[in-house]
């Protein structure tokens, strides 16, 4: 999901012993657009998520098999409308409701290490991620835009999953293999009317929006001991089997689809998790009916920086988004981010964000804008 805050919380330690942990996360940002982009102005955006995971095995004794079920309440005015950009300077701004969130049933098969799962699904949560750029206000180091602004309605990611089935495949410890086939949107309205799925229970599966097949082998190096420089290597490719506009004036496509490859490698240790990493992600979709033919991202994060916060991260990152050459009067947007994870606790964090928008909406119309953002995350 495109939210990188906290994770899941203990609530209560009710039905630990039968397998069931209860979380409740909050998190509340201000937010402001100081100069530039279609307005000035400062908003705030709240999100709580709470559910319950339950291993099976313990709870029944379904051996291998995990059952979650989430909410999700989203509240606040953000200033995306402000800022004018195609990214997203917040990546927990969203509709406002309450919702059935990332809520599904998995079997494990250990001999296989393979596992199986079903039901209202996050593609952002494991494909095409970036865990090293994590402690990111802007969506898009996390969930891509070369995905995103292709499929309809932002595709199965925060903060509306769609229902969908996903394969996981380890077949040694350094490969791995994810396939999922997804609702091809997860609003289920091709007009993008929020009001459709308010509330995350309007299920359909495609229904003339079609469906979403995604693909991805990864590779991990130096994964064991803290003597080495952990890494990890992705290669993706995505298709949706609707029907998409071309932008030429030409015949109708029968899908679309993309590649994407991306790259995070800690390339400097001091001790335990502290030290330097850095990242990179591209992908690539075909112009004449994509809006994003091409965009990339790449940064570099340090745990530890700071002499005594040990645990605090700190972020630079960039990321540059071009528009379709089929689609006249737009070019591209580009987005530079400087962000700080402050641990109090496990239960407490604070973070914030300076990001420099150039050509937002990606044309020429608006000035750079110049966005400051300060978040708290509490877990219970």
């Amino acid at each position: 999901m495109s939210w990188t805050g906290i994770q899941a919380g203990e609530f209560t330690t009710w039905g630990n012993d039968k397998g069931i942990d209860i979380f409740l996360d909050y998190s509340a940002e201000v937010i402001s657009n100081v100069s530039g982009g279609e307005r000035t102005g400062t908003g705030y955006n709240g999100l709580s998520s709470f559910g319950l995971d339950a291993d099976l095995g313990q709870a029944l004794g379904w051996e291998g098999t995990t059952l979650r079920v989430s909410g999700l309440d989203l509240h606040g005015s953000g200033i995306r409308s402000r800022v004018g950009d195609i990214m997203g300077v917040s990546n927990i701004e969203g509709y406002g409701s309450a919702r059935l969130y990332d809520s599904w049933l998995e079997k494990s098969f250990e001999a296989k290490s393979l596992s199986l799962r079903a039901g209202l699904l996050l593609a952002d949560d494991e494909f095409a991620t970036l865990d090293t750029a994590g402690l990111f206000f802007n969506e898009t180091f996390g969930w891509p835009e070369f995905i995103s602004m292709n499929t309809f309605n932002g595709g199965p990611s925060f903060y509306a999953p769609a229902l969908g089935g996903r394969l996981h495949w380890e077949p040694s410890a350094a490969i791995y293999v994810l396939l999922g086939l997804f609702d091809g949107d997860s609003l289920d309205s091709p007009d993008g009317d929020d009001t459709v799925n308010r509330h995350g229970l309007h299920w359909e599966l495609g229904n003339g929006q079609g469906t979403i097949i995604m693909g991805e082998i990864g590779y991990r190096q130096n994964t064991g001991g803290e003597d080495v420089l952990p890494g990890v290597f992705k290669l993706g490719a995505w298709h949706h089997d609707s029907s998409f506009d071309d932008f030429g004036g030409g015949s109708a496509h029968d899908g679309t689809q993309g590649i994407y490859a991306s790259a995070e490698q800690m390339v400097y240790r001091e001790y335990g998790d502290q030290g330097l990493a850095v990242f990179a992600r591209a992908g690539y979709a075909p112009e004449d009916r994509s809006e994003v033919e091409y965009s990339f991202q790449f940064g570099a994060s340090y745990i530890g920086l700071i002499p005594g916060r040990d645990i605090d991260t700190f972020g630079l990152g960039l990321s540059h988004a071009t528009i379709s050459s089929d689609l006249p009067g737009r070019t591209s947007e580009t987005v530079t981010e400087a962000a700080y994870e402050y641990i109090m606790s496990d239960e407490f964090t604070i973070q914030s964000s300076v990001q420099w928008v150039l050509d937002p909406g990606a044309t020429d119309e608006l000035d750079d804008a110049l966005v400051f953002g300060l978040r708290t995350n509490l877990s219970f």
